[in-house]
């Protein structure tokens, strides 16, 4: 079982927030979540029109989640309200699931308050008890200058970039960065 144990967080604006494990019955506010934040989210992936998850492929998801030691979904939470989500992915085959990525966000009237800071240090807090992730991944616009720099203070380092890998309606390029954090190990040898 992938789970974390509920935290509380006080946030920049004074609030207190909570930070937990998605459990099934989450899937319903994960879902609204979701959708309200690929309205207006110019760094994600998934656009509005890919979008189209059922309630019963949401469930399904967060038990998968739940069930799979080498994977998480935690959520902040404010007023019982959704307000922050995480999912990390380890590999599937064994030569690879030592490490995995991870996506997340936060919903725009709570971003620059800390609480990607609260789900990053859980997840990492996690990843380091965990006897199987030795390494947590993940890409980040190039541009997205706010997401790179927390990534850095949480210990993250530049792995590479990844040239014209996203491309907007508009005909517009972006690059992604790839970033690393090393649970295990401090110094690894290249061959």
């Amino acid at each position: 079982m992938s789970q974390i144990e509920l935290k509380r967080y006080k946030i920049k604006n004074g609030e207190t927030i909570q930070v937990r494990t998605a459990f099934t019955k989450d899937a319903n506010k994960v879902l609204k979540f979701n959708k309200a934040i690929i309205s207006n989210s110019p760094y994600l992936l998934t656009t509005e029109e890919e979008f189209k998850i059922t309630i019963e492929q949401q469930k399904d998801f967060l038990k998968q989640m739940l069930n799979d030691e080498g994977k998480l979904a935690i959520l902040a939470e404010y007023q019982g309200e959704i307000i922050g989500f995480l999912d990390f992915h380890n590999g599937n085959k064994k030569r690879v699931q030592h490490h995995g990525s991870f996506g997340m966000s936060v919903a725009a009237e709570f971003r620059n308050q800390g609480i990607g800071k609260a789900l990053l240090t859980e997840l990492i807090n996690w990843a380091k008890e965990n006897s199987l992730i030795e390494k947590v991944s993940l890409e980040v616009f190039a541009d997205n200058t706010n997401a790179i720099s927390l990534y850095e203070k949480a210990g993250f380092t530049k792995e590479g970039r990844k040239l014209a890998a996203i491309k907007v309606d508009s005909g517009k390029y972006f690059d992604l960065i790839l970033m690393a954090y090393f649970t295990k190990h401090k110094n690894i040898t290249r061959n």
